[in-house]
């Protein structure tokens, strides 16, 4: 188990070495693989406490996601620092979890280019989830749009939603 964790630092470490010098993603499913490879972190046990996907400043949330979302995120971490209460997220949304965890992770184009499918099993029940991000071209290229969860409402659903 030590030797695992070593590896995972080691790897993780490398992937945020090269965040920076990396070029930005070209299709949109390279968006949503470098989004997985950037947060994997989020589905490690015991991983240092340090601010997730969702807690991000804009600069970073908006490599990922389009403005709209990016600005609803945003709205929504300021309800929740305003009443110390959960207001709209309470959850993690590219693992549909409050606890993260994914094994067979597969990130997969389709035939309409504006989405992509992103697979796998949680690691405790075996359940399978599929995630569709609508993906928007804008002029910084493919930006997540909103992400379609098969068991509840999508991202922008949730975010819009009246409080």
């Amino acid at each position: 188990m030590r030797s695992y964790k070593v590896f995972l630092f080691a790897v993780l470490t490398i992937s945020i070495a090269t965040l920076s010098a990396a070029p930005p993603p070209a299709g949109a499913d390279a968006v949503v693989s470098q989004l997985y490879k950037d947060f994997a972190w989020e589905t490690v046990p015991d991983h240092a406490e340090k601010p997730g996907l969702i807690d991000q400043p804009r600069a970073v949330l908006r490599r990922y996601f389009d403005d709209g979302l990016t600005n609803l995120i945003l709205e929504d971490r300021a309800c929740a620092e305003r009443t110390h209460e959960i207001c709209r997220l309470d959850f993690s949304p590219i693992w549909d979890s409050e606890d993260p965890g994914a094994s067979g992770l597969k990130v997969s184009a389709t035939k309409d280019p504006s989405v992509v499918r992103v697979t796998f099993r949680y690691p405790g029940s075996g359940e399978v989830m599929e995630l569709s991000y609508h993906m928007t071209k804008t002029k910084d290229g493919w930006r997540i749009h909103d992400i379609a969860y098969h068991s509840h409402a999508s991202l922008l659903s949730l975010l819009r939603a009246k409080m």
